[in-house]
């Protein structure tokens, strides 16, 4: 036991002098990947140099976890290495079709600066950076970040132009065809979701503008306050929000919220919801469809009533022997509260054979609501079976 602990403090020692031996400009980093959700990359490759020689990279089958999330994958070079000075990508656009290629020089010094300060987490613990990850979006737009832990820093923003447009041999593009052609391609959640939001090439150039903002409940029957809610929102460029806190903050019905808000977010496009008591005897879910004029609402608000704005999703009174329930969503601070939309959400039953259904559509959509025009290189082919819920 007392050899065992010699070695292992050795091979510690070993590592902590080896580790102090590098040269300044060298860090411990691995590639990463990433791709928004719902207009993800195919074959994503990134490569890094400095001064001429490569130095590490990464690849993937597929990349749309969600903008900014690390994809899991194969990533190459050694331990400890140089701070890039330049990036190669290439990839296949699932949105629009077309094959980018293509490399750029990067703010080295802005690197090295972050690198050896590291950052603060959102958790306000100090943090060094560990990935440089590379996002591929459509129109050849990529951005870069720095990551370590749970936080994230955009290093630069570019755009490759189109390599050429993608084509295979002629059995697997008769292939692919179908398959694009087929219902369950069609009908799945990824076609929809671009339907409804079509495809903001610009949005991946500019960036989102981040307002101050949570994300917090209700319910109109505080005998069900105990159940379950959780609560994801989809940005214009394909990101994930979240409620800052970990459960969701519960907001009492007609009770003014008094809580502090020091973080900022994308303002969402679309929430996904699921209420589930806690027997999972009752489950309900939702796909919300935001207002196309949502950011303009908040900064009115925002400018009315100041700061500490929570976005609420409120549940009313069940509805008994229906196979769905309504809510709301309102914004909502000590000062002030501003109704948004209603939504209806489907009741989730399971057969006696055990097989799972909704009996209704998932998908709300708000009063007015604009379906966006479409600028991907084909064309749109609507959803053949898609039905919704809209407010009056």
């Amino acid at each position: 036991m007392f050899q065992n602990k010699i070695n292992y403090l050795f091979a510690l020692l070993v590592i902590c002098m080896f580790d102090s031996c590098q040269p300044k400009d060298t860090f411990k980093w691995n590639a990463g990947l990433s791709g928004p959700k719902y207009y993800g990359n195919g074959g994503p490759f990134v490569e890094y140099f400095y001064q001429g020689e490569s130095i590490g990279g990464a690849s993937t089958g597929g990349a749309n976890q969600g903008w900014g999330i690390t994809n899991s994958s194969a990533s190459a070079g050694e331990r400890f290495k140089p701070v890039p000075d330049s990036i190669f990508v290439k990839w296949l656009c699932s949105a629009d079709r077309y094959k980018y290629e293509g490399g750029v020089k990067l703010p080295r010094k802005k690197m090295l600066d972050l690198f050896e300060k590291g950052t603060v987490d959102p958790f306000g613990d100090l943090v060094q950076y560990g990935l440089i990850t590379a996002g591929m979006a459509p129109g050849g737009n990529v951005t870069v970040w720095l990551q370590g832990g749970l936080a994230s820093t955009e290093i630069c923003k570019f755009k490759i132009k189109k390599n050429d447009e993608y084509k295979e041999n002629a059995e697997t593009e008769k292939t692919e065809k179908k398959n694009f052609a087929s219902y369950e391609f069609l009908n799945s959640e990824v076609n929809i979701f671009r339907y409804l939001h079509g495809i903001p090439y610009k949005i991946w150039e500019t960036g989102e503008k981040e307002c101050q903002y949570d994300i917090g409940y209700s319910t109109e029957d505080k005998n069900k306050k105990d159940y379950s809610m959780a609560i994801a929102g989809y940005t214009k460029d394909g990101s994930y929000v979240y409620s800052n806190e970990d459960p969701i903050p519960y907001i009492n019905w007609n009770e003014k919220v008094n809580l502090d808000v020091k973080k900022y977010k994308k303002m969402p496009v679309h929430f996904y919801m699921q209420w589930i008591s806690r027997d999972d005897q009752e489950w309900f879910e939702a796909e919300i469809v935001l207002p196309n004029d949502l950011e303009t609402q908040f900064l009115d608000f925002q400018k009315k009533y100041g700061k500490d704005i929570f976005i609420i999703v409120g549940m009313e009174k069940v509805l008994e022997n229906e196979q769905y329930t309504f809510g709301r969503i309102w914004f909502e601070n000590s000062k002030g509260k501003k109704e948004i939309m209603k939504f209806r959400a489907a009741k989730l039953n399971v057969s006696k054979t055990r097989k799972i259904k909704y009996e209704v559509s998932k998908y709300s959509l708000p009063k007015g609501f604009v379906f966006p025009k479409w600028e991907g290189r084909e064309p749109l082919t609507k959803p053949t079976d898609f039905d919704y819920w809209q407010e009056k």
